[in-house]
């Protein structure tokens, strides 16, 4: 019998873990759906501006295993206190630093808050991954990152429309205060969540980084993050120079994507649970090897609608696996080690998208050509299912 706990029997917990996660990616976003106002607030250009966006990613790669250790330390209430009052102090030194228009300490303090990102990260899913439904609930867990996006994108204009710029820097913290809340006093003994009282040792943390299932998860994580990151970075810009779509046609296609990860985050751990009894290769391998082909169709086609649809096919299956990755990696180690490994694929598949953007560009830079840049996407793609089909096994 499975003794672990059900998702139906913590929904005040779980609702709240996923609203940490839907305000701590759209503070995340919001600086990239407000660049002109936050230009002019903050004397900068468009590319520094995008930079407040992009260091909450490249510290969440680096900070990903410490703050799985301080999981394992404190165990997820403490630990969700913590990554609240680290968003919340760096959200208001942001605000602060705005309205006086000082970019260099609104970056710093965006830095603190993407330590805050990852905690909420490392934490939620070492959460969710104890259910007995895990697949379910850490597909649930992870679409509430592109969710966070889409609210960013969504209400961020507004925000700034009728409080200012500096506004949407202190509202999404502040949204993390309920959600802490219902964590807090819905919390029972039932769950776990680390608190072992001991950090992991450098030898614990080394086993875990040569468990062959772990670092198969974790290559396709970062398989998986490059595509999105990819796709999203380069694909406007591909429809708009390559195609000719006009500024307009081009982000209506690409406005979708944090919709449709929303959509495929959640359902591939529906889809596993309830199609495939839990088994997770038969989606993993799915999600592979459609977005493979969806890569080879943008590249190839030249047709707005045969774009478009291999555009909306490809952003549904790149994500599709995502969630279920990390449903995957606590069943592949032992329990002392669960947030360790959760937080070692945290960290390579942020990698992935902080790199694909920056490698893709040098390849067209390098080449003059976008075919180069899908030929090294779709070559991760197949690398990834080449790994996947004789060792990914449930």
């Amino acid at each position: 019998m499975d003794h672990r706990p059900a998702l139906r029997d913590h929904p005040v917990v779980v609702v709240s873990i996923f609203g940490t996660i839907v305000a701590s990616g759209a503070f995340e976003i919001v600086p990239a759906s407000t660049t002109p106002v936050m230009a002019d607030q903050l004397g900068a250009s468009a590319t520094e501006v995008n930079w407040l966006v992009s260091v909450m990613l490249g510290v969440a790669v680096v900070a990903s295993l410490p703050s799985g250790a301080l999981v394992d330390r404190f165990g997820a209430p403490r630990s969700f206190v913590l990554a609240t009052a680290t968003l919340l102090v760096g959200g208001v030194v942001s605000w602060q630093f705005t309205r006086q228009g000082a970019y260099w300490p609104v970056f710093w303090s965006r830095l603190l808050a993407g330590v805050g990102f990852v905690l909420v990260w490392n934490t939620g899913l070492t959460v969710v991954g104890q259910f007995r439904n895990a697949a379910t609930a850490t597909g649930l867990f992870t679409a509430g990152g592109p969710i966070g996006f889409a609210v960013g994108h969504l209400t961020g204009p507004t925000i700034v429309a009728e409080y200012g710029a500096a506004s949407v820097f202190l509202a999404y913290p502040l949204f993390m205060l309920p959600a802490l809340a219902g964590v807090l006093l819905a919390w029972d003994e039932e769950l776990a969540g680390g608190g072992t009282g001991e950090l992991p040792s450098l030898a614990d943390v080394g086993g875990v980084a040569r468990n062959h299932s772990v670092l198969l998860v974790c290559t396709l994580g970062f398989v998986a993050y490059s595509l999105y990151l990819f796709i999203n970075s380069w694909v406007p810009t591909y429809l708009t120079e390559e195609l000719s779509l006009s500024l307009a046609q081009s982000g209506a296609l690409t406005a979708m994507f944090p919709l449709l990860g929303a959509a495929s985050r959640a359902s591939g751990g529906v889809v596993t649970d309830r199609l495939f009894d839990g088994r997770t290769r038969p989606v993993v391998l799915a999600s592979l090897f459609v977005s493979g082909v969806a890569v080879a169709g943008i590249a190839l086609s030249s047709t707005y609608l045969v774009v478009a649809a291999f555009l909306f096919v490809g952003g549904y299956f790149v994500q599709l696996s995502l969630g279920l990755f990390y449903s995957v990696v606590p069943t592949v180690v032992a329990d002392a080690d669960v947030t360790t490994a959760v937080a070692l694929l945290s960290s390579v598949g942020l990698f992935g998208a902080f790199s694909a953007p920056l490698v893709a560009g040098e390849v067209i830079r390098a080449t003059g050509s976008y075919a180069a840049a899908f030929g090294y996407a779709l070559a991760l793609t197949v690398a990834g299912f080449v790994l996947a089909v004789p060792y990914f096994h449930d």
